[in-house]
């Protein structure tokens, strides 16, 4: 069956029901990403006080996981820690799957949609103006922040060889520098060490400086650690750890789910910034996802240099806003 516009049917649902679904759906998007899958979202909804909606499109062909604020806006579930937000179908119904949610959009006569880091890629943004633009609906796309990812080949030193002239330079020297005299090794955390590993995360944090120092309150390390719990079960969790002359000095919070490594979070020990510590656990990682046949390092939101230091491109995400009189 494939779903046509003229078909909205989108039905509320209880996420439960559709776990299987939604999971399969998840894995078989375009551009697969953890964060459109159940057990993500159940997490990031259990942090979240807004009223949830879950919409079956098109006799589950599609799934959306919506969020209500007080003031009637409606807007993709996840909250800002969940760094992609889109619907969730397989490419050749995508389209149709956002187009039928903005015609329901229309039909509940919603006063005001704001929908962000949608991957401009996809076809939600275009479909979504399609639906409410006729429906008298005022429809603004704009481009909100950059995702940089990079794609990886099937060796690392084909990897250092594919960066510039000058990162190449730079990534070489600041490893060597970094393993000159010392005890450089670096691991993938085991389930049994998970607890402890996570704690050094998170007393790592906030030993930061400036405003990082202040990122991990109480509540944030709560969600790091319900994350942690959550994407752990199905396999997807990467703790890679950093150990400098027997202590772990830097922590980062990653995912490998459908041939990417995402990197959601990092710490390291502020004493050692002139180490490069940072940059140089970024090239350890990328050498153990390839180990692992990953092909894809995605460094998730944000343009910060480092990224581009190891060769990663833009993929921009965008805000979609809508508004009727």
């Amino acid at each position: 069956m494939i779903l046509t516009t003229s078909d909205p049917s989108c039905i509320a649902r209880d996420p439960a029901s559709l776990e299987a679904e939604w999971s399969e759906l998840a894995r078989r998007r375009a551009v697969p990403s953890i964060f459109l899958t159940p057990e993500w979202l159940a997490v990031a909804r259990a942090h979240d006080r807004r009223k949830q909606t879950t919409l079956a499109i098109g006799d589950k062909l599609g799934i959306a996981a919506l969020a209500h604020e007080d003031d009637g806006t409606l807007t993709f579930a996840g909250g800002e820690f969940t760094d992609e937000q889109d619907v969730i179908a397989p490419p050749d119904d995508a389209a149709a799957v956002a187009e039928a949610l903005g015609e329901w959009i229309a039909a509940q006569r919603t006063p005001r949609v704001r929908l962000e880091y949608v991957p401009e890629e996809t076809p939600t943004p275009g479909a979504i103006a399609r639906a409410l633009a006729p429906r008298g609906y005022d429809v603004q796309v704009e481009r909100l922040v950059t995702s940089p990812r990079l794609q990886l080949p099937a060796d690392f030193e084909i990897y250092v060889q594919s960066l510039t002239k000058k990162d190449r330079h730079e990534l070489r020297r600041k490893m060597r520098r970094l393993e000159r005299g010392r005890r450089v090794a670096f691991r993938i955390a085991a389930d049994g060490e998970r607890a402890a590993v996570l704690d050094r995360f998170v007393a790592l944090h906030r030993r930061s400086r400036g405003e990082k120092a202040e990122f991990m309150t109480t509540d944030r390390e709560r969600y790091f650690r319900d994350v942690a719990e959550a994407v752990a079960a199905p396999g997807w969790l990467r703790l890679g750890v950093l150990d400098v002359d027997g202590e772990d000095v830097a922590v980062l919070f990653a995912f490998a789910y459908e041939g990417t490594l995402a990197l959601y979070n990092a710490a390291y020990d502020p004493t050692l910034a002139a180490l490069s510590v940072g940059v140089v656990c970024h090239a350890y990682a990328i050498r153990s996802a390839l180990g692992e046949g990953i092909r894809t390092y995605d460094l998730l939101r944000g343009d910060e240099p480092y990224k581009y230091d190891l060769g990663a491109t833009d993929r921009w995400l965008v805000r979609i806003e809508a508004t009727r009189p």
